[in-house]
Parts: C-alpha cells; structure tokens; sequence
C-alpha cells in the first residue's frame, strides 16, 4: 500500500520570488526549521543532487540524505526523489506545485508526498502520512514566513 499526504499554503510574494527562494537548496537551513545542513553535491541544467542532514532532536541523532530535484519553471512545479538513503521509505517522491493568484496577490504552494514505507520501518503507512501531514504544515509555515520576510540577500527571522 502507499501513503499520500498533500498540503496547501498561500506565501503572499509573487511567484517569480516563491519559486526561486523555495528552491534555492542553499537557503533551506533558513527556511526550514528542520534542517541543519543543505548541500548541493551537484547542478545539471534544472536538476540538483544535494544532501540534506536534520537536527538532532528528542534524543534522536541526526539523519542525513541525498535526493535529486528537477524544476520546471514553466510548468510551475519542482518534483524530487529521495536517493539515499531511501529508509524509512522504499520510496518517497515529492512534488511541489505553484499557481499564481491573480494580480499577482500570491502563490498557492501545494506540496504533494507520495511514498511506501520500508517493510523494515517500524511506522505503518498510516503512521508516517499522520507524521507527515503534521511535519509539513509546520515546514510549510516555516517557508511561508521566510520567503514572506525576504530582502534579496537574507532570509530574515523565520522562526
């Protein structure tokens, strides 16, 4: 079985902003909270490899992984893959979608997960969609209020 989790946000900056501060790998340190490091390994036309490595946190030791994004700036979509390591998941592919509002008012933002977890993950699918959908409203707050905040050069406070 497969688990699914789609969530939604209105960032209030133009799209041109949303799309590029959203996926400039190098800044999700800033707009994330739960990330402690975000690496490009490597830029080929509209795809990066980067690595991505967490925050400890209760008790937990950091996680670190490598995934794959493709963005389609026409399309307005950017979609992703989780390389390795794949675990918790058999696999997790992700697609964020940006639609304009009209006058230029905003952006509706959705970010779809699809995923299997691994046989061997402790979580059922159900688990892991209720982890998510909650993990991804609270990133996704995150990232509005960063991309929301941005000058040009910082991020500003995104907490």
């Amino acid at each position: 079985m497969a688990g699914r989790t789609e969530n939604t946000c209105v960032v209030l900056r133009d799209f041109a902003t949303v799309f590029d501060v959203s996926n400039r790998i190098e800044l999700w340190t800033q707009l994330f909270t739960e990330y402690a490091r975000a690496e490009v390994v490597e830029r080929n036309g509209d795809t990066i490899l980067f690595r991505l490595t967490t925050h400890p946190e209760d008790g937990r030791p950091a996680r670190t992984w490598t995934s794959r994004r493709t963005l389609d700036r026409a399309a307005r979509v950017a979609t992703a893959e989780r390389l390795e390591p794949a675990f918790p998941f058999r696999y997790m592919k992700i697609r964020w979608v940006y639609e304009e509002l009209p006058r230029e008012v905003g952006v509706v933002m959705t970010w779809i997960q699809e995923f299997e977890v691994h046989p061997d993950c402790p979580w059922s699918e159900e688990q892991m969609e209720n982890f998510l959908n909650r993990n991804t409203r609270v990133q996704m707050a995150a990232v509005k209020r960063g991309i929301e905040a941005w000058n040009g050069k910082e991020i500003g406070n995104a907490s």
